[in-house]
Formats: C-alpha cells, sequence, structure tokens
C-alpha cells in the first residue's frame, strides 16, 4: 500500500474509513489548498470527473475495480480546511496529519494542484493525474500509460479534421495548430491557466494558446 508498514491510518470523510478498504482501488492522492486559486478552479472539474468515473464503474458492477480519491491538505488551519473539504465527495487525510508532509516528500510534490494515482497493485501510475484529467476527463481512467498512449493515438486522428488556422475572440492574432511532435509544449491556456499537451492553437508571433 502506499502508506509504507502501517495499516491502521484513517481517512476521514463523513466515517472513519481504513487505509485497509482501498487496497486493491486505484487511488488519487489530491495534493491542494483552499487558498491555493489553481487548486479551487481544478476543484470541480476533478469532482465532476469524479463522479462521472464513479458511476461509470457502479454501472458496471465490476467489484474487482474501484476508484477513490483522497485530500492531502495544505490548508493552513482547521476551519480553512473544513471549508475547503466540505466541498468535496471523497475522502481526506485529518488536517495536521504528519503523514501528509512524508508524502509530499515521498512523491517529490513541487507545486499544488497535485493528482498522483496509485494503482491497484499499490505502485505509482503517474504524478501528472491533473494533467491527465485536463486533457482526457473521465476516459482518462484508469490513467495507466497503456490507457494514455490509446487517448493519444485517437487526439492524432481527430487533429486531422482540424482547422490549422483559427481566430479567437480573446486575441487580435490568427492561433495556428500547433502540436508537441512540432516544437510546442508544453500548453498553457491564457484563458484558464490549466496545462495541456498534444495539440493547441497558438499565436506563433506572442505565444497566446
Amino acid at each position: 500500500m502506499f502508506f509504507p508498514n502501517n495499516n491502521s491510518w484513517y481517512y476521514i470523510g463523513p466515517v472513519q474509513v481504513p487505509v485497509a478498504s482501498l487496497v486493491g482501488k486505484t487511488i488519487g492522492l489530491y495534493f491542494s489548498a483552499g487558498w491555493c486559486v489553481p487548486c479551487t478552479k481544478f476543484t470541480p472539474k476533478l469532482i465532476s470527473v469524479y463522479q462521472k468515473i464513479k458511476q461509470e464503474l457502479a454501472e458496471k458492477q465490476d467489484d474487482e475495480e474501484g476508484f477513490e480519491i483522497v485530500l492531502v491538505s495544505n490548508d493552513r488551519d482547521q476551519e480553512s480546511f473544513d471549508s475547503y473539504y466540505n466541498t468535496m465527495p471523497w475522502l481526506a487525510l485529518p488536517f495536521g496529519d504528519p503523514e501528509i508532509k512524508n508524502l509530499a516528500r515521498h512523491f517529490d510534490v513541487q507545486g499544488i494542484p497535485c493528482l498522483v494515482i496509485i494503482g491497484p497493485n499499490g505502485k505509482t501510475i503517474t504524478i501528472h493525474g491533473r494533467n491527465l484529467i485536463n486533457l482526457y476527463q473521465e476516459n482518462a481512467y484508469p490513467f495507466t500509460s497503456t490507457k494514455v498512449e490509446q487517448l493519444e493515438k485517437q487526439l492524432e486522428e481527430e487533429a486531422k479534421d482540424l482547422p490549422n488556422l483559427v481566430q479567437h475572440e480573446g486575441h487580435h492574432h490568427g492561433l495556428n495548430l500547433v502540436s508537441d511532435g512540432n516544437g510546442g509544449g508544453p500548453f498553457i491556456c491564457c484563458v484558464c491557466d490549466e496545462q495541456g499537451s498534444n495539440w493547441a492553437y497558438q499565436c506563433l508571433q506572442c505565444g497566446y494558446e
């Protein structure tokens, strides 16, 4: 399990949940905080994706599959933690739990929001879960390299039908279709500040994306 050598820690939600109940599931460790503007922008998107994944798994009625997110908070006080966490439908480590710093160090979290995906076998699948959610929404599940390769091929096919030049109301220059393969990326949307990859529309004169 991703908590080494300890089977007694609990996450909190409406009730306490033993770590053992998460064994065999795909887990997203969501490093986030209410004071972080990019976090509060990303959280509603993650909630929507989380609920869709849970619904799809419920419809499949596959007892061997499971997905859960655990908030690993960087909030500065209990009140702020409670206010932020009350907006979320998933689990959380208690505010101030010493394991929070251990996890951030273990996964080398350099900034938030950060979504680390742990596989059913307890091994890290990716530390770039946020980027995958931004790119593929619920289709990113279960976030494996095989799934990502499949989605990238789909994007390549879809891009064949995209126009090479578009106009955008937020910018006065035309935007060209660019990709990672021709020297672009990683792409940062100038409207929502979220990171993407593969294909984007970019102003070749001033970099607007």
